[in-house]
């Protein structure tokens, strides 16, 4: 197995998930905040994920942007069938996948038969501190011809700092596996073990590296899938930006900022000891190594653009004055106390409210927000920083524009995950066209929206029946308050009733408004 896939795991398909992220209209608002032009997602583009995996995240996106192109390419060829299995039930033509490792593709651009067009948007999660260096080095060959001028790329890492303690760990994880061949989701468990009995008998390393025994015990919790894919790869190498960077740069592309909107500004991200460290550093690589370390963050989710063209912050606020927001969470839900690195921010409720009554009502641009009454008097910087807050906490977000054919392709998608979540697929998301993305919800919501798509009524007894009938049919139980097991139909009914009359009619209307639920 390991002959094809280059030392990385394809004994198991990687988990199926799906990645906020990656959505092209974030991007750009999160690019553009920084300071830089980028590709607008309101018209025709194109789009490629490298490393794709299964496809759902750029399958979500190609159905809610009808009127763009996405090409998704992975190395592992049960990936491809299963993303196009899934393209296919949603009958989206604006959607291809194609089977090829890094190298090959590199090839392929060099030979010239690749005959395609370049890319506005490339994007690449969990793929560049998981490969090869030489793979690496393939994968900017590619981003090198794969990019248009002023494309923007998306690339996600592990990082040095944040990982620097847990380095031993995974050696001795990846010499378990050797030692112990198996296949690798089986492999984890009892390589927990080992590690769990290690520490228990007193090894140094973990009495002296809080950090690892801390790590250690969350592994228990995650999935052996994910777990198997993160840690059990022989290039497995955590990097520091300094090198990705350098790396990129030999594609033209230059570091706008990170997708993590609140770790843009230093302000929100570091104490003001660091900061006055910061304002000293006049080099910017430096600057951001600084930041990298300072914040000891394990994981990076970082933006490049091909050829940066710098705005002024008249040109951005010019640039997002047509963007259009909405809110994504219930009115009743939404917040302006926001989680930061420092701790919590709390924002002013005189320009947070209007904007979150604004924002619930429907899909105004920045323009319209500034205009309003109750905002008179207040800098476009102050509204774009609450705006912003509110998109980064995953309340808010950017309106895409791309048709009805977009809510056709959406709603066709999300019959399709509601059929799969009626099997054994615990997706929890719906396709919101509205946002050119979706949104993520529990279990219970998500069965009542897969009885929706089943033609029920908006009716919370029929719902939760429906979604008891389909948890009995995968032999999974309902639990009570308490957590003990439920045993009689009539009481799971009244638990799954319970749970959904306590927020359903307050999401079902942002649902339609979304574009999740028609009608």
């Amino acid at each position: 197995m390991r002959q094809w896939s280059e030392g990385y795991n394809a004994d198991i398909a990687y988990t199926n998930s799906f990645y906020r992220d990656l959505a092209p209209d974030y991007l750009s608002y999160v690019g553009l905040l920084s300071g830089v032009r980028t590709p607008d997602p309101g018209r025709p583009f194109r789009y490629c994920e490298l490393g794709c995996g299964q496809g759902l995240t750029l399958t979500i996106l190609a159905a809610t942007h009808a009127l763009s192109e996405f090409v998704g390419i992975d190395f592992n060829p049960a990936h491809i069938a299963a993303a196009r299995r899934m393209a296919d039930e949603a009958g989206l033509g604006n959607l291809s996948f194609r089977e090829d490792s890094f190298q090959a593709l590199a090839r392929s651009l060099a030979e010239g038969r690749w005959t395609e067009e370049p890319f506005d948007f490339v994007v690449l999660h969990g793929v560049y501190s998981w490969v090869s260096e030489e793979n690496r080095r393939a994968i900017v060959d590619v981003l090198d011809k794969l990019v248009k001028p002023g494309g923007l790329v998306y690339i996600s890492h592990n990082t040095l700092a944040g990982w620097s303690p847990i380095l031993p760990l995974q050696a001795l994880m990846l010499e378990h596996a050797a030692a112990f061949p198996g296949r690798s989701d089986r492999q984890i468990g009892d390589m927990l073990v080992f590690l769990n009995r290690l520490k228990d008998a007193g090894a140094a390393y973990f009495q002296n590296n809080p950090v690892a025994a801390q790590h250690l015990a969350m592994m228990a919790s995650q999935e052996r899938r994910y777990l198997a894919h993160e840690y059990i790869n022989d290039h497995w190498e955590p990097l520091p930006h300094a090198r990705v960077a350098r790396d990129l740069a030999r594609a033209k592309l230059g570091y706008v900022g990170t997708a993590t909107i609140p770790l843009n500004s230093d302000d929100l991200a570091f104490r003001p000891e660091i900061r006055a460290i910061l304002a000293e550093i006049t080099d910017p690589m430096l600057a951001q190594s600084v930041r990298e370390l300072a914040l000891n963050q394990p994981f990076r989710r970082d933006i490049y653009v091909r050829g940066p063209e710098p705005l002024e912050t008249r040109a951005v606020l010019d640039e997002m004055a047509e963007r259009r927001f909405t809110l994504i969470v219930p009115r009743e839900e939404a917040s302006l106390t926001f989680t930061i690195p420092m701790g919590e921010l709390r924002s002013d409720p005189a320009v947070g409210e209007p904007i979150l009554d604004a924002l619930a009502a429907g899909t105004p641009t920045f323009a319209e927000l500034l205009a309003l009454p109750a905002l008179a008097g207040q800098s476009p910087l102050a509204v774009s920083k609450i705006l912003a807050l509110l998109v980064a906490a995953h309340q808010a977000h950017p309106v895409t524009n791309q048709g009805e054919d977009s809510r056709e392709g959406a709603a066709a998608l999300n019959r399709a995950l509601a059929r799969r979540v009626l099997g054994q697929d615990e997706q929890r998301v719906l396709v919101a066209p509205a946002i050119g993305t979706a949104v993520v919800t529990d279990i219970p919501d998500r069965l009542a929206h897969a009885g929706l798509m089943a033609g029920l009524p908006a009716d919370l007894e029929a719902l939760a029946r429906f979604a008891v009938d389909a948890l009995r049919a995968n032999g999974r139980q309902v639990f009570a308050e308490d957590g003990a097991p439920l045993a009689t139909v009539e009481e799971m009914q009244a638990r799954l009733h319970g749970i959904l009359s306590g927020g359903l009619p307050r999401r079902l209307p942002l649902w339609r408004r979304l574009g999740a639920v028609q009608g």
